[in-house]
């Protein structure tokens, strides 16, 4: 059987199960309910299933109705995807650089090296969107970015993950803290109550000897994009990446950045299709995120910001 059903129509249903009746999909879409019911009763026509239970006083999608809902999300993604490409082709002559970056990379350094890369290969299109080291390998496998920035690699026959960093794990500390006037920092020695917990929200833990860490537990935790105020904030101490912490220490003079004695780190990916043909643009972002990386591998960053190099 075939089955023809109208893209609109689609949305209005993905969004009524997002937000639970008709009446609050037709205010978030500016429509009447009206005019929402007849899409759901086409869509149940064009599809020959029933997608909601109206058994009960609340709309509940059918097995059928939850799985539409979770494959239209994915369509969807892919139309607006389609339109972005179409809007940059006709306003900049070619298609936009989409990067996924992990929330590691993001305070300073992917933006950076994207300057690069432009400096160095002229303006072009692009945009910087972020996502957790998993949901970015998603975001490269169903092409809604061009590479990925992360901290996670999988077998995939489509994807192809190249190592393009190590960076060792740091400690940044206000300058009033206890640990923060020596030259390195023992996990062992860092009081709770002045730990600020970096919400991982790349669900990837550092490689080594990471036994101390675990066992570190604070009442204070911070997103990476937030932690470093916090850190200044409570006066504390927490744990990043090497190159984070550059980025963190150039921005706010009153934090430091000081090595472990327990050697952790964080190997970074650059992640593609392997059928893509922007590989050429992937090895000359390589280029540029290796200077970006060089740049900051000074002083007490020498020997904790290394540059990997398995070529493309």
């Amino acid at each position: 059987m075939k089955r023809n059903f109208n893209i609109h129509d689609l949305r209005i249903f993905y969004t009524v199960v997002m937000t639970g009746s008709t009446r609050q999909a037709a205010q978030a879409m500016h429509l009447t309910q009206p005019a929402v019911s007849h899409a759901i009763s086409r869509l149940e026509a064009a599809t020959g299933v029933l997608l909601f239970d109206r058994s009960h006083k609340t709309l509940r999608p059918t097995e059928a109705g939850q799985y539409l809902y979770s494959e239209a999300k994915f369509v969807l993604d892919e139309l607006v995807r389609i339109d972005e490409a179409l809007h940059s082709i006709e306003q900049f002559g070619g298609r936009s650089l989409r990067i996924a970056t992990s929330p590691a990379l993001a305070l300073d350094y992917a933006s950076d090296a994207v300057r690069r890369y432009v400096q160095a290969n002229g303006t072009r299109p692009f945009s910087i969107d972020l996502e957790s080291s998993v949901q970015l390998i998603s975001a490269v496998e169903t092409m809604r970015a061009d590479v990925g920035l992360g901290a996670v690699s999988q077998d995939s026959a489509r994807l192809s993950f190249r190592p393009f960093l190590r960076t060792e794990v740091m400690a940044i500390a206000h300058r009033d803290h206890p640990l923060a006037g020596g030259s390195t920092v023992a996990v062992a020695d860092i009081a709770p109550d002045t730990y600020v917990q970096p919400l991982w929200s790349d669900y990837v833990m550092p490689q080594g000897d990471i036994a101390d860490t675990l066992q570190l537990r604070s009442g204070m935790q911070a997103h990476m994009t937030l932690l470093a105020g916090t850190v200044r904030a409570v006066r504390g101490i927490s744990l990043v990446n090497a190159l984070s912490a550059s980025d963190i220490v150039s921005a706010y003079p009153d934090l430091v950045a000081l090595p472990l004695t327990s050697r952790q780190w964080f190997d970074f990916l650059l992640i593609t299709r392997k059928d893509s043909a922007n590989q050429d643009v992937a090895e000359r972002l390589l280029e540029a995120l290796h200077a970006g990386a060089q740049a900051r591998r000074q002083g007490v960053y020498a020997n904790t910001i290394q540059l990997l190099d398995w070529g493309l």
